[in-house]
């Protein structure tokens, strides 16, 4: 907008003369000309190149670009911005003096560059008090280590490492690497860098990174058949073709079956004389744990099941089988049955006044399904005798019946219909599975293909399967990666092994895994001790307790008290697990147990898991 600058004698009075920009815009070149030419004749030492127009804004010189006269009007344009961004600059410069003159921050050490790059957020990061609250905050955002590796019982189908730094080993091994691996893993010798620690493991096999890899990619499977990918039991990712061999041909079906009898009496044999931690069975529409006496402080084999339905609970108790659903809201308890009895309780009883610890259990229960039958009978009578009809008694007795048929089936193949059997029941399972028809599937791509069996240690019938491997490096915000990725059976125990093998060669890592998520209720089953109740009980006299897990929800235990650690790692020392390994299995703290998708490895050498 034009301004008066000047005013001259218009009719005897005072006019002001209007300027347009440019002409505004001449005479402020002319004034910037002139400080040019006196600063030139004040420092004759400048150098010669430095002989271009400067003009002063406030404190501070700023050099001005030499003009185009064919762009006269976007110069003029990228001046006043200029011009406006270095008056800004200079009232934030002064707004920020006079709020460290506030806070009474002595400025007068600092220099004119140090002055121009302060802010409001750095003079509250250069106050000692602030600074020190700021650190503190984000100290506290920073997450929590463990100085442990957390035991998740799920398996898992594929995991991914990434690091910055490379890997100590690669895809490509030699021969005396393999040969090392394969022979460490078969025999349980521990060839890694720590192996010379232990008395008892005396070898002069290849310690190098690449043989250590290679023994923690290794895993024992029975049924194996190259043509058809038995783990994970998915029959949507296989053809329709792919098992029309076995289909075709009775007398291979009764040869799979024979040889999977004897591979399972021979891994169930090992894990009760302690020579096998513990065992996968994975069939269609189940899967079932294995585990030795020890292993997390349990006092004998136990065996846990998932996911069941009510038919295969029905199973179980005319089978006489014991078992316990511990994920299971509400507090129940073991309870043996009839056969004739219809309805899905063969884990559960009324809650009731627990009978005199002298009586025997047989005594209090066969006085407790008394009781029922003389409940029942009387309700029947008591219906009878108000003149109901016998048609009609059977009517709503047969509708009550539906009822609890249908609230029964409500926790069918989910978390909460996992079982749990110990001790002689662990047996009794063993026996039930061995004859069971319903495990073996009769249709679909799998028709005839017994359940896969996966241990850690060699068994009858075992073939030794390796995991696929692949690496190759990768970019995650413009940041170099170096990946590594497994496919396979991943065990528990492998992942102790990777991570303490990585340790030795990296500083950080990341961890990411793809989990069977039908087996995560494997790692919901704590082993809290319940010291109220006597060891030497039978499993059918148990009470079953409600416990709290870390992670809120609720799981119950067989109140039985806890092995020491001691004991059960003296008890396991020849069940194949390197000495590290088998210390935090047998340990009995239920914290340690977590299911997790992803670990991390910090800089201070803890993980953290989500």
């Amino acid at each position: 907008m034009a301004q008066p600058i000047d005013a001259e004698l218009v009719d005897g009075t005072l006019s002001p003369t209007w300027k347009r920009p440019d002409e505004v815009m001449k005479l402020h070149r002319l004034k910037q000309k002139k400080k040019a030419l006196q600063a030139r004749m004040n420092k004759p030492d400048l150098p010669q190149n430095a002989a271009r127009s400067f003009f002063n804004v406030g404190s501070e010189v700023v050099s001005e670009k030499r003009k185009n006269p064919f762009r006269c009007q976007q110069e003029k344009r990228a001046r006043n911005d200029e011009v406006r961004t270095v008056r800004c600059g200079e009232l934030e410069l002064s707004s920020d003096n006079t709020l460290f003159h506030l806070l009474n921050v002595d400025t007068s050490a600092r220099s004119k560059t140090e002055n121009l790059q302060t802010s409001f957020t750095s003079a509250l990061s250069q106050l000692s008090g602030n600074s020190n609250e700021v650190s503190h905050v984000e100290k506290d955002k920073s997450p929590m280590g463990e100085a442990y590796i957390p035991i998740d019982w799920s398996l898992k189908t594929k995991v991914r490492f990434m690091s910055r730094k490379p890997f100590a080993w690669n895809q490509k091994l030699r021969t005396c690497e393999e040969a090392s691996g394969i022979t460490g893993f078969v025999r349980c010798l521990n060839i890694g860098l720590d192996s010379g620690k232990d008395p008892h493991n005396s070898h002069t096999l290849d310690t190098s990174p690449n043989a250590h890899f290679h023994q923690c990619c290794l895993v024992w499977q029975h049924p194996a058949l190259p043509w058809i990918e038995l783990f994970p039991r998915s029959a949507a990712r296989l053809s329709s073709g792919a098992n029309s061999i076995i289909l075709s041909s009775q007398n291979l079906k009764d040869s799979l079956q024979r040889e999977w009898r004897e591979s399972f009496r021979s891994l169930f044999q090992l894990t009760r004389a302690r020579q096998c931690p513990y065992f996968y069975v994975c069939a269609n529409t189940f899967t079932c744990l294995f585990r030795a006496a020890g292993i997390l402080g349990f006092t004998d084999i136990h065996a846990l099941l998932t996911p069941t339905t009510r038919g295969f609970r029905q199973m179980l108790k005319e089978e006489d089988v014991l078992y316990a659903m511990p994920l299971r809201k509400s507090t129940r308890s073991f309870k043996r049955l009839s056969s004739d009895s219809a309805s899905d309780t063969g884990y559960e009883t009324l809650d009731s006044v627990v009978d005199d610890q002298s009586q025997t259990h047989s005594t209090g229960t066969s006085q407790f399904a008394d009781e029922l039958i003389d409940e029942d009978e009387s309700t029947d009578e008591w219906l009878e005798s108000m003149g109901v009809a016998a048609e009609e008694i059977r009517r709503i007795s047969s509708k009550q019946s539906k009822i609890e048929k249908d609230k029964e089936k409500e926790v069918d193949r989910t978390p909460e219909s996992l079982v749990y059997v110990e001790g002689v029941e662990a047996q009794a399972l063993f026996n039930c599975l061995m004859n069971c028809k319903s495990s073996t599937a009769t249709t679909g791509p799998l028709a005839g293909v017994p359940p896969t069996l996966m241990a850690p240690v060699a068994f009858h019938g075992a073939t030794l399967k390796s995991l696929k491997v692949r690496q190759s490096v990768v970019k995650v915000d413009m940041e170099k990666y170096h990946s590594m990725e497994l496919r396979g059976p991943i065990l528990p125990h492998a992942v102790q092994n990777l991570c303490g093998l990585l340790e030795q060669s990296s500083d950080e890592f990341s961890a990411a895994f793809a989990n069977l998520e039908s087996t995560r209720p494997f790692s919901l089953v704590t082993n809290v001790p319940i010291d109220n109740h006597e060891t030497n009980e039978p499993l059918d006299c148990m009470k079953s307790s409600e416990t709290s897990d870390s992670r809120g929800s609720t799981a119950q235990t067989p109140g039985k008290s806890a092995v020491p650690s001691a004991f059960g790692k003296e008890n396991l020392s020849d069940c194949g697990l390197p000495l590290p390994v088998l210390e935090r299995f047998c340990c009995s703290d239920a914290s340690r147990i977590h299911t997790f998708d992803s670990l991390r490895f910090n800089l201070d050498s803890t993980y953290s898991w989500s």
